[in-house]
């Protein structure tokens, strides 16, 4: 059976109660001195025909109660002070777990019936009897029935709903794409066990750090248990968003008030208003919502080619940091954090064009085509496409696309923009041209110059007034007859040449025995002049 909460009340004498109280009062002279009251008369409740009571007391500071001691001398003009029983060590937390919710929950009521069933509960609970109870319903009248059994239902109602405390939780959660969202669930720790709260049970103040409310506030009160957007305003790939969540005013807990009598009478459970509160605060690390939008320059592995090369193009890929864009490449979640949004970039290389390629917003709808490529993108960088063979002569463009489709789950291709190149760019065509074969013809052959007669200088005269060269005389198969003298140097060597030819014929035609010699014979020599 219950312990009877106010076994201790009544076990002490009035001396003993005005020691209490002023050690009481020594304690909680720190907050404060114990205000001073007093019982000035009913409150809602019923009065019997033979001038008994049931229902709460009232106190000259507008406080009801319901009495806890019967039996002993009633609140009426008596002089009392507030105490917490906290730390008096009069209950268990249990059990003023119940008389909380019954002070709360009943206590102030403006109607008798409730009053009066609401005392009957109280006395109840502290260890009344139920034939005391039923005696004491009697007051009254006619709803002596319909008290009694409303106490009983109080009792039941206070022993499966009174608690112990109320904790909050707040949860932060960022999306992929889109916003995030806030909610703080309240769970009330019940003396029968732990119970989260229905959705809307009560406005909590919810303030946030790294994002917003819908229409720009960092603040704003919100139901319990419900899911509020959120908007993160950090502007890097990934954002840390905290919440801090207070709620107050909650009518749960076994927080209580009791006014002690300075005399010996009855103690008296008094009606307070919800006083719980708890706050709690959550943060939570993500990558940003914010959409990105991906660029891509390019420019062709080659200006000219050969008919049969294999081309490539050059992509520098930016992200645009307009208003609304999250000015980074985008990131995803991963195991063991982030990881870039990977997208693809579809290269098409058309051709070939007979004519030099004029610029368009997009290519000719019957535009032809060598090949399309494709190349895996995850940040802002220098990428090179695979290769493309361009088979004949003529003008070739690449182009370039971003297909959001391409990228990953559905709420990642959320966050990145399309791209489609222009067509035409100078930077993107390549002219192909077979090579020309260069042919080179000799040059006519003239005949070769003949070359200049050789100049034999003329034999320079002896000086004037020295003696005769010595002549030289002849082999013996030569002629002995040199030649005529010439007059003047102007014959030159062209006389020395006859003469030499003329002695040769000679030679060759003449009476080789008369040419022989019958004995040594002098030569004779004869000189020219020259």
């Amino acid at each position: 059976m219950t312990q009877r909460p106010f076994t201790l009340i009544t076990a002490v004498s009035l001396a003993g109660l005005a020691v209490f109280l002023g050690v009481l009062q020594s304690l909680f002279g720190a907050a404060g001195p114990a205000r001073a009251l007093a019982g000035d008369g009913h409150g809602p409740g019923y009065l019997s025909s033979d001038g008994w009571w049931l229902g709460a007391y009232h106190f000259d500071d507008g406080a009801l109660g319901f009495c806890l001691n019967p039996g002993k001398l009633a609140p009426t003009g008596l002089t009392y002070t507030y105490a917490d029983p906290a730390g008096m060590g009069w209950w268990t937390p249990e059990q003023s777990a119940i008389f909380a919710y019954i002070a709360r929950t009943w206590a102030g009521s403006p109607d008798r019936l409730t009053a009066a069933a609401g005392q009957l509960a109280t006395w109840m609970y502290a260890g009344m009897s139920d034939v005391d109870a039923q005696n004491h319903a009697g007051r009254a009248g006619a709803d002596t029935d319909a008290v009694y059994a409303r106490a009983l239902d109080m009792l039941a109602e206070a022993r499966s709903r009174a608690s112990t405390g109320v904790r909050a939780a707040a949860v932060v959660e960022l999306a992929e794409s889109g916003p995030g969202r806030v909610r703080v669930e309240l769970t009330v720790d019940r003396i029968t066990g732990a119970e989260v709260l229905p959705p809307g049970a009560h406005p909590v103040s919810v303030t946030l750090t790294g994002a917003a409310f819908a229409g720009g506030s960092s603040t704003a009160t919100i139901r319990s248990g419900t899911d509020v957007d959120i908007t993160p305003t950090g502007r890097d790939a990934s954002v840390s968003v905290t919440a801090t969540a207070r709620s107050g005013d909650l009518p749960y807990g076994n927080r209580l008030t009791v006014a002690l009598p300075t005399v010996d009478a009855q103690a008296v459970l008094i009606a307070q208003s919800a006083t719980a509160a708890t706050q709690a605060e959550a943060h939570t690390t993500g990558p940003s919502p914010l959409p990105f939008q991906p660029r891509v320059q390019t420019t062709t592995s080659d200006a000219e080619a050969r008919p049969g090369a294999e081309i490539t193009d050059h992509l520098t890929v930016t992200v645009d940091d307009a208003e609304g864009l999250l000015p980074a490449w985008g990131v995803q979640s991963a195991s063991d954090g982030f990881t870039p949004v990977t997208v693809v970039v579809e290269s098409t290389l058309y051709g070939p064009f007979a004519e030099p390629i004029v610029p368009a917003a997009a290519p000719p709808p019957d535009a032809p085509s060598v090949c399309t490529v494709e190349t895996v993108v995850d940040g802002a960088g220098d990428y090179t496409t695979p290769a493309c063979a361009v088979p004949e002569d003529g003008y070739y463009v690449w182009t370039e696309r971003i297909d959001p489709a391409r990228t990953g789950p559905a709420a990642v291709a959320g966050r990145v923009r399309p791209w489609v190149s222009e067509f035409g760019i100078a930077s993107e065509v390549t002219h192909v041209q077979t090579a020309v074969v260069e042919t080179h013809t000799p040059p006519t052959s003239t005949p070769a110059p003949t070359p200049p007669a050789a100049v034999v200088p003329a034999p320079t005269a002896p000086p004037t007034g020295t003696a005769a060269m010595t002549p030289t005389a002849l082999a013996e198969t030569g002629s002995d007859v040199l030649a005529p003298a010439l007059g003047g140097v102007g014959a030159g060597a062209v006389g020395v040449a006859l003469l030499a030819s003329r002695r040769l014929r000679a030679w060759r035609s003449g009476d080789r025995s008369s040419r022989r010699l019958s004995g040594p014979r002098r030569a004779r020599t004869t000189w020219i002049r020259l």
